[in-house]
């Protein structure tokens, strides 16, 4: 077992000898776009729907994605088989994929200096443990997420609002924050989509607030577990709290000063999303 394992331009390496052009754009300006899937059982785990929004992602931000899925999961089979994982071991692999190469220190485009190529792939492969433990959160202050903007709408290389919003609720001695977008409606956490069990329905902020468009939020709403609403940050001690992302779901067991007294399993909604 080697615990993780990275692949760029068709080699296998040392994650730590992955070493990425200071001409990239990724690199240089955060021009870029991944996903994390989750490896369970020794396979991948909902890949159509993470290559689903990799693909959109693309297409908002006008990166020109270009990946053949076939050899794609060819690669990350071939990872998942170096990870040699136990069938009880949790992986994962994250696809990054730059805009590509830059010249000179011009931030401006120019498409003939962009390889839209494999050239622009690296993957890293890690052995986990998905987190299932309470936590507790922060409002932030600082931060907001920008409902009208595109970036909002893409899961991005640039996770700078994320590291402020994580320092505030340090400072507060939370474990973690969410955020609320320009017009105060609940929007997401740092890195992690929210549902909330009210009154024995369950909703979650609309797309429209400026959330990411999560995997596993989706599963919810194609299953009809949960509805998309409009929500403003007035919490309830009754009120049960999920983050949850591709490789964690964690109750918020306190939002500022309050404390919430229901108790729930999360592993169990986990899983039931993953079947």
């Amino acid at each position: 077992m080697t615990g993780s394992i990275g692949w760029y331009k068709n080699q296998w390496l040392d994650i730590n000898k992955i070493f990425i052009s200071a001409s990239d754009r990724g690199l240089k300006f955060g021009d870029g776009i991944f996903e994390t899937i989750l490896i369970k059982n020794n396979q991948l785990i909902l890949f159509d729907d993470h290559i689903k929004r990799l693909e959109k992602s693309s297409r908002i931000l006008n990166i020109n994605l270009k990946i053949n899925q076939l050899n794609l999961k060819k690669i990350i089979n071939e990872g998942i088989r170096k990870l040699s994982l136990k069938d009880d071991e949790f992986g994962s692999v994250r696809l990054n994929y730059s805009r590509g190469t830059n010249t000179g220190r011009s931030l401006k485009i120019n498409s003939n200096s962009i390889t839209n190529s494999v050239d622009n792939l690296w993957l890293e492969f890690y052995q986990i443990q998905p987190n299932f433990s309470p936590i507790s959160v922060y409002i932030s202050q600082k931060e907001r997420r920008n409902e009208f903007s595109l970036i909002s709408k893409c899961k991005t290389f640039s996770y700078n609002q994320a590291i402020q919003v994580l320092l505030e609720a340090k400072q507060k001695s939370f474990d973690d924050s969410i955020l609320l977008n320009t017009s105060g409606e609940l929007c997401c956490g740092s890195s992690f989509n929210l549902l909330i069990k009210r009154n024995t329905h369950w909703i979650t902020p609309r797309k429209e607030s400026g959330c990411l468009e999560g995997i596993m939020v989706e599963k919810a709403l194609k299953l009809k577990i949960a509805k998309e609403q409009l929500i403003f940050p007035e919490f309830k001690e009754d009120d049960i709290i999920i983050a949850i992302n591709s490789l964690s779901c964690r109750q918020i067991n306190k939002v500022n000063d309050l404390k919430l007294r229901s108790k729930f399993n999360p592993i169990y909604f986990w899983e039931l999303l993953y079947k």
